[in-house]
């Protein structure tokens, strides 16, 4: 029996008359800069935000003169409209904040304000670590994001989630505009890419389980304790891609459909983040894999994909997409219950080494063991397979392996991309990648993300995957389409239809949340 309808109509409380402002109240005439009387200027909060954080978005409410039509002046300074208001002729978006002063320049803007969130005073249920059974969301310093000053919380970003789909529930509600209460559903859409398929639900347990870890806000609870189980980026949208059946087995031509659909409707969406919790069951060179050469499409379009490195252990990174050099691997430590870094240690299983093109993977970690996720329905095909893994009166279950540890990272992307929203899939590789922290007993080097120090970082981002070569298909294309095929092609031209897929492999594709066959999983520590 599904527990959903109840649980939203518990957790929706009465809206109370009166709201209450986190930030300091808009004054009675705004303080600032003038510029030359005809600009607008700048309250004082504004600035500070944007000094604490000039790679920032920051949210705004900008005043504009009475009768001014046109958003062009707005909308050349990078902002993001969320709202036109008649009153005062009011835009409410959300404003870089190295665009701040460039903006208050312009001729009609008279005002820019800060557009604080705001909360009812009856009961309420933030985001926040107060509750938080998990720790993953602390040790990759998400959790202290929630409760910034701007909030961040991958706000506006859309994570694709490429699994046995994702199925709605409490936990992927959004904030009702305040940030603190269930209001609209961040499950934003549904896809199958699966031949004969009735419905893109979740239909296995597995992606609703990962969506949760990126996405969940720790509503679905049916304990008193709301927000014991939240994802690192809770109040970031979600796509679920359906693409492999009940029982978790995909093709690699599925993957590969699903991965064409999301970069086809990356914009609509505004899809930034792609997670693939999968391994392809074929040790094959990048170059000529099928399934690399369709992540790598993704990631020169644009897109920051996702990969789990998968659970055969040391010497093991030899299959697609996780030996994929473009792509941001992620392999899987144990926290032992603790956030700081220094006591997180290699899971056994965690696959790692350099692959058959001479590439070290992976390039991050994350805590992949005892990771507490979202489960639909107690009925669900990974419930019962693993019985004994249900908590919290069955509204969650227990899971290892790396299949968890990349949606971790998947959240940290979102976080950072909301505060930064013009970093490109290189650009959040090196920044993840230069501000990891060092874990012990990882060959690789891979470190672990801190979203903060992420965030926060003020020097000059760097690029990864500089003189990389494509995979061999996407290169054709590349060469096939542009004047060219060196460093300075374009990659993002080359269109999906350009490239030979009617070579596809049908080989099958295993999920690995589990190891299947594997000791490890059902000891009884688990």
């Amino acid at each position: 029996m599904l527990w959903i309808p109840r649980q939203i109509g518990a957790l929706v409380p009465a809206l109370a008359a009166t709201l209450l402002v986190l930030g300091p109240g808009i004054r009675s005439a705004p303080t600032g800069v003038a510029h030359d009387g005809l600009s607008g200027s700048v309250d004082v909060q504004v600035q500070q935000l944007a000094a604490e954080n000039p790679i920032g978005s920051i949210p705004v409410l900008i005043q504009r003169a009475a009768g001014a039509g046109s958003l062009d002046a707005v909308l050349r300074h990078g902002a993001t409209v969320r709202e036109q208001i008649e009153f005062h002729n009011l835009v409410a978006a959300d404003l870089p904040a190295s665009e701040l002063d460039a903006l208050a320049a312009e001729p009609g803007i008279e005002r820019i304000s800060y557009d604080a969130p705001v909360q009812s005073l009856s009961t309420t249920y933030p985001v926040g670590a107060s509750n938080l059974k998990s720790v993953y969301p602390q040790a990759v310093r998400a959790a202290e994001l929630w409760s910034a000053r701007t909030p961040i919380q991958g706000t506006g970003v859309t994570v694709a989630v490429l699994d046995s789909g994702v199925k709605g529930n409490g936990d992927f509600m959004g904030a009702n505009g305040t940030g603190t209460s269930p209001g609209s559903n961040r499950l934003i859409a549904k896809i199958i890419s699966i031949p004969g398929q009735a419905s893109a639900d979740d239909d296995n347990g597995h992606g609703t389980w990962v969506a949760g870890i990126i996405g969940g806000r720790g509503w679905g609870s049916n304990s008193s304790d709301l927000g014991n189980y939240i994802g690192t980026a809770p109040n970031a949208n979600l796509i679920g891609v359906k693409v492999s059946d009940s029982t978790g087995q995909s093709h690699v031509s599925n993957v590969i459909s699903g991965l064409q659909w999301v970069v086809n409707n990356k914009d609509t969406y505004n899809i930034r983040v792609v997670n693939l919790s999968l391994v392809s069951s074929t040790a094959e060179s990048y170059t000529t894999s099928e399934l690399d050469a369709a992540v790598e499409m993704a990631w020169l379009h644009g897109l920051v994909v996702v990969v789990s490195a998968g659970n055969s252990g040391p010497n093991t990174e030899l299959y697609a997409p996780a030996n994929d050099p473009y792509v941001i691997t992620v392999g899987a430590v144990d926290d032992n219950g603790s956030p700081a870094p220094s006591a997180a240690t290699l899971l056994a299983f965690s696959s790692y080494g350099t692959t058959q093109d001479g590439f070290a993977k992976p390039e991050l970690v994350a805590p992949g063991r005892h990771i507490v996720s979202t489960l639909y329905s107690n009925s669900a095909p990974l419930a019962q397979q693993f019985p004994t893994r249900l908590v919290d009166n069955n509204a969650y279950i227990r899971l290892s392996g790396t299949s968890a540890s990349a949606p971790i990272v998947s959240g940290v992307v979102a976080d950072l991309l909301q505060a930064n929203p013009n970093l490109t899939p290189d650009q959040v590789k090196w920044l993840l990648q230069h501000t990891a922290a060092p874990i012990s007993g990882v060959g690789t080097g891979a470190g672990y993300p801190q979203a903060a120090a992420a965030v926060a970082f003020r020097g000059t981002v760097g690029s990864a995957n500089v003189g990389v070569v494509p995979n061999n298909k996407i290169a054709a294309a590349g060469c096939a389409t542009l004047p060219g095929c060196n460093s300075s092609t374009n990659w993002s031209t080359v269109s999906w239809n350009t490239v030979s897929w009617n070579t596809v492999s049908w080989n099958t594709v295993s999920w690995n949340t589990v190891s299947w066959n594997s000791t490890w999983e059902v000891s009884s520590t688990d």
